[in-house]
């Protein structure tokens, strides 16, 4: 007896030293796991913010240059000024509307030329910005109005809503982004409320030096708590088993953070950027003619991610260019070995930016895709968006001049929704038009977009280059385009984007 109770003395003991030995590690894991999350996700929140911080500013900036174009149109007659402001609608980025008014009445509109509307300046923070639900024009989609003070008269800039909503909702990884102006916030799914975030333990908060406003996040404990089961739960049942050693690998390869930048250039060696096409038909008998390669990303846990989560991010990392580079590699590799089954004279289209111009590398991008279509040459299309402005310079002139000689054709995307299109009709040698979905979107609805749409044929017209009118969803459309002898249509009438095996299936189907 004695000598078994003193074995099984000796077993709880080796028990209790077994499990000492087993708590140790573990209580040391969940230490460093938790350290680890809480500055991860801490440094990870900061940069969102001071992210959001930038591009909000950056937004707000484009409003005060509409303000300063036209501060000298203040207490002029607004039938001798309001072709002014329209014209800064139509060539700023971002802005909306922009309003003259006196006092607290607003006077002059770039909708509604003439008109008398009242305006509170107790609800500008600062004097400057106010957050608004919506308006008389559109009530259900929330805007932000800047105002510019000329001595009694001011200046009232609207920024569209859905722009600010993006950068809210492209960075609220993790932790919800609000944005918040006086008394009202903004949150990323876009909502308005009439009250700020409460300021808890786990809040932080980018202020502008530039504008009345800040951005705000909170990281609570239930974030925290998903944060360690989605990203360390591996390492909670394995440093008892595996020791101290083990338990600190496995904690570093599950616990680390990544920044945007290095997930998307993770993506880009992974090739998780797929193509997807949408096809152009012609104008006359809606056959297929070509197609918009757009692009996507296949992410392993997320699924298709839409680019405009991705894509301003990626031309602010400098990673556009490589990303737009595979996605020429794909279509060639889908395209090439079928050749003879494309119509003749078939075009690609693909969208560029600013990024695209500082070297010469886009030259030889476009030279290996038309050499790889040789048997049948296809046309190759680059569209210039216009989320950065090109500047012209020794290069970009080069470069241009070097794609019209190889035979590239130069495309505006968008045409009349950016601050850059009659610039870049100026600077660059363009061969097409695309006419903005949102004005084909209001065709026959809308007098004003009708007028702009028409403008811009004429305008096309005049200066001999080809049209492709974006967004056409319906018969009505189409025909409104086909009578004005649109040369190409693009829309959900005749195909939504699609994956480019679909794509070439429907396409040998004739």
């Amino acid at each position: 007896m004695p000598f078994r109770r003193l074995r099984l003395r000796q077993f709880y003991t080796r028990l209790g030293a077994a499990l000492l030995a087993g708590l140790l590690p573990l209580l040391l894991g969940v230490l460093i796991v938790s350290w680890q999350t809480f500055a991860g996700m801490k440094q990870d929140a900061e940069e969102r913010l001071l992210h959001a911080r930038e591009m909000l500013e950056r937004t707000l900036d484009h409003a005060h240059q509409a303000a300063a174009m036209v501060q000298g149109s203040v207490g002029r007659p607004c039938e001798e000024v309001v072709q002014g402001l329209r014209d800064q609608v139509a060539t700023v980025p971002d802005v909306r509307t922009v309003n003259l008014a006196k006092g607290e009445v607003i006077y002059c509109s770039s909708l509604y030329g003439p008109y008398q509307g009242p305006f509170k300046l107790a609800d500008y923070a600062n004097g400057q910005l106010d957050l608004m639900r919506g308006n008389p024009v559109t009530p259900g989609r929330p805007l932000v109005v800047y105002r510019q003070p000329v001595g009694e008269y001011s200046v009232l800039v609207g920024i569209d809503g859905y722009y600010l909503h993006n950068i809210l909702d492209m960075l609220s990884r993790n932790s919800p982004l609000t944005l918040v102006i006086g008394a009202q916030s903004m949150l990323a799914d876009g909502q308005i409320h009439d009250e700020v975030p409460p300021v808890a333990l786990g809040s932080l908060e980018q202020i502008s030096g530039k504008y009345p406003f800040r951005v705000v996040t909170e990281l609570s404990h239930d974030e925290y708590g998903s944060h360690i089961w989605n990203y360390s739960r591996a390492s909670l049942i394995i440093y008892p088993l595996l020791g101290l050693l083990a338990g600190c690998l496995v904690y570093w390869l599950a616990g680390r953070s990544t920044s945007p930048s290095q997930e998307l250039r993770r993506a880009l060696d992974q090739r998780e950027f797929i193509p997807y096409l949408q096809p152009v038909v012609t104008g006359d008998d809606a056959h297929w003619s070509g197609c918009e390669v757009l692009m996507r990303w296949q992410h392993p846990r997320q699924g298709l991610i839409s680019p405009d989560r991705f894509i301003p991010l990626a031309e602010d990392s400098g990673l556009i260019v490589p990303m737009t580079r595979l996605l020429m590699e794909q279509v060639r590799e889908q395209f090439a070995g079928r050749v003879h089954s494309l119509p003749r004279g078939f075009h690609f289209g693909f969208n560029i930016s600013a990024s695209h111009c500082k070297d010469m590398s886009l030259l030889e991008d476009c030279r290996d895709f038309i050499n790889a279509f040789r048997e049948n040459p296809i046309k190759l299309v680059l569209e210039l968006t216009e989320r950065e402005l090109i500047v012209a310079d020794e290069t970009t002139d080069r470069l241009f001049a070097e794609l019209h000689q190889l035979g590239v054709f130069i495309a505006i995307d968008d045409f009349g929704t950016g601050h850059s299109s009659l610039t870049y009709l100026q600077q660059f040698q363009v061969d097409f038009l695309k006419i903005d979905q949102s004005f084909v979107g209001m065709i026959g609805s809308d007098a004003l977009s009708s007028h702009i749409v028409e403008n811009v044929i004429d305008l096309a017209t005049r200066l001999g280059l080809l049209l492709v009118a974006e967004g056409v969803e319906n018969e009505v459309q189409a025909a409104y385009l086909r009578a004005r002898q649109v040369n190409f249509l693009q829309g959900y009438l005749y195909g939504r984007p699609m994956p480019m095996k679909e794509f070439a299936g429907l396409l040998a189907q004739g």
